[in-house]
């Protein structure tokens, strides 16, 4: 079978390639053998890839195969298992994820309903999974739908829409922050009434508190990091907070002392990567909430582009660049 491999950490489009390796065995207990049609191309992975997570960390002879989230059918399932094979199904954590085929664990693996797409199938968990620890990290904060504002950094991103679209039916008054002009227009199509404001703007801060229209500012949602966060935190109100969960900026967020002993501003995080140790009614209640957003927003899984698993490399690329409205996926049908 093909799989997508790295030998060396590195730029991705640089050093990601598909090779032939052997096919998995038999699935052991409460294992499931899944044959991968669709994966979707997250930041994270590519992090992993350049190596920003464990530098100078020495790779195995064989390569590092890619990708922990994907979507396919059940070839085989180990004892313990209740799923036949030629089950739609989608998941993560699963390792290898960029294969041909992967053998995951049963406790991480959903059956996919027939009002499901296979592309919003492929986007299942690590989108949802991120909004849903968003979501209860404003729950958190203290923040009340009504009064406090919450603004989203890199805003046209999948899991901006995502956490956008819940925040407002949660009654929440949001604010989207993007950084191209374009990516204004390219929101409110989405959502028509939303405050847009794009960082290539002289005074985008300002206009933010514009757009906050006298409401205290209680959570700034940011994968970004950099001077976008750096600059967000000061717009927020007396004991508001920052959520991070991401850093495509690759630049460290700078935040004055005296925020925090005289505003009590304070900084957090929310990762995918520990949600499989969350306990096991949260983790439901979690993939119950992706699964109706699945069925009941399709418009929030747009795909921007597929690429066939030979062209993973190009795949990675088209991931950084900029002006993305959807999720890029790689396919082996």
């Amino acid at each position: 079978m093909r799989a997508a491999v790295y030998f060396k950490h590195g730029k991705p489009e640089d050093v990601l390639q598909a090779v032939d390796v052997e096919d998995p065995k038999h699935p052991d207990h409460n294992e499931v053998l899944i044959r991968v049609l669709l994966r979707p191309v997250h930041h994270g992975d590519l992090l992993g890839i350049a190596g920003r997570y464990q530098p100078g960390a020495a790779l195995p002879k064989e390569g590092v195969r890619v990708g922990f989230e994907g979507y396919g059918i059940v070839e085989e399932a180990g004892s313990g298992v209740d799923l036949k094979p030629g089950t739609r199904v989608a998941f993560f954590p699963g390792r290898g994820a960029w294969s041909e085929k992967a053998i995951v664990s049963a406790e991480y693996v959903t059956e996919i309903p027939d009002d499901v797409s296979d592309e919003a199938a492929a986007q299942l968990h690590v989108n949802p999974l991120t909004t849903a620890l968003l979501l209860r990290a404003v729950e958190t904060s203290g923040a009340k739908p009504g009064h406090d504002v919450v603004v989203l950094t890199a805003a046209g991103s999948a899991v901006a829409r995502l956490v956008i679209g819940l925040l407002l039916d949660r009654g929440f008054d949001v604010v989207g922050v993007v950084r191209r002009e374009a990516g204004v227009n390219e929101l409110n199509v989405v959502f028509p009434d939303l405050p847009v404001v794009s960082t290539d703007k002289p005074g985008w801060r300002d206009k933010v508190v514009a757009a906050a229209d006298g409401h205290p500012i209680g959570v700034v949602l940011d994968p970004v990091g950099g001077d976008t966060a750096s600059a967000a935190v000061g717009l927020l109100a007396q004991g508001g907070s920052l959520v991070s969960y991401g850093d495509l900026s690759g630049q460290p967020i700078s935040v004055p002392a005296l925020y925090f002993s005289t505003r009590d501003i304070r900084l957090s995080g929310v990762t995918v990567g520990r949600w499989a140790g969350l306990p096991v009614n949260v983790r439901k209640a979690d993939l119950k909430l992706a699964l109706e957003l699945a069925a009941s927003k399709p418009e929030l899984f747009l795909v921007e582009q597929t690429f066939d698993l030979a062209d993973v490399a190009k795949a990675a690329a088209l991931v950084e660049k900029p002006g993305k409205s959807g999720t890029v996926l790689i396919a082996s049908r």
